[in-house]
């Protein structure tokens, strides 16, 4: 049974891949659609992006902009030098389309978008070209052992579509598959924050400090304001997705009223956000 790490592009998941070699590391880039958003991209990085997700990502739409900080593409590259291992990169359906399909922003009632963009792109491309299930390392460190009994090892897929004559429609079929068994080396071996962030203290690796996306319904308005200012072209992009749909990621703010908030000063920024899929942690 082949063994995976799955990166997110933190501390942790980073921690891991330099930690516990496995047969195949992957990392899915959350994208964005819009070019406006990737106004602030480094030309170079979003080629030697680009040129990764072609191998298997070639089916979607060029990449042009990402709703995590771009810090994350060199924080990518520079990883896979210090663990000496090829990293997969993959991309799944964007924002924009993904909101199309599901007629809503993703707020905590609707968490659907690290299944869709990160959980669907890693399965399909293991579904593909390796043989299920895998063994598959997660960021789950000891200081948040309680993460672990929210883990699945299964998914639902289509596997073909049926034909209705009466009502002339077509009707997907769905299955559900095991396919990763979830390993938590970090819990096992007693690995916290603290041991983490020294062992990446005299690294030559930049990490986001805001990990995850930037404009994450999980993160406290506080850090979303922080983020107007360090990534202005992702978070208005996400104001406007905002407008455009109706509803918002926060429950009672608008993005455009966390942008006219005042900074917390003693607030603790850089945190990440709490996702509970599994695939984003700090």
């Amino acid at each position: 049974m082949l063994t995976v790490n799955s990166l997110s592009g933190g501390k942790t998941s980073s921690y891991i891949s330099a930690n516990y070699p496995a047969d195949i590391d992957v990392f899915a880039l959350v994208c964005i659609d819009d070019h406006n958003a990737g106004r602030d991209l480094d030309k170079k990085l979003l080629q030697m992006a680009n040129d990764r997700l072609q191998k298997y990502s070639s089916h979607w739409p060029e990449f042009v902009a990402t709703s995590e900080d771009p810090i994350i593409l060199k924080t990518i590259f520079d990883l896979e030098q210090h663990i000496g291992r090829e990293i997969t990169w993959l991309r799944g359906m964007g924002w924009e389309q993904m909101i199309r399909t599901k007629k809503a922003i993703p707020n905590m009632d609707k968490r659907f978008c690290t299944t869709i963009m990160k959980i669907i792109p890693i399965f399909q491309y293991l579904y593909l070209y390796h043989s299920l299930p895998v063994k598959m390392r997660i960021g789950y460190r000891w200081d948040e052992v309680e993460r672990v009994d929210r883990f699945t090892d299964t998914i639902k897929y289509s596997t073909h579509c049926e034909y209705r004559p009466k009502s002339n429609t077509w009707i997907h079929r769905w299955k559900e598959l095991i396919w990763r068994i979830g390993v938590f080396p970090l819990v096992d071996d007693h690995i916290i924050h603290y041991q983490i962030k020294q062992y990446w203290k005299d690294k030559n690796i930049q990490f986001p400090k805001d990990s995850n996306c930037l404009n994450c319904f999980w993160k406290d308005p506080q850090q979303l304001r922080k983020n107007f200012e360090t990534n202005p072209p992702i978070m208005y992009w996400a104001a406007i997705q905002e407008e455009l749909q109706g509803n918002t990621f926060k429950e009672k703010l608008s993005m455009l009223e966390i942008a006219e908030l005042g900074i917390q000063l003693d607030f603790n920024f850089g945190t990440g956000s709490g996702c509970q899929a599994g695939f984003c942690t700090d």
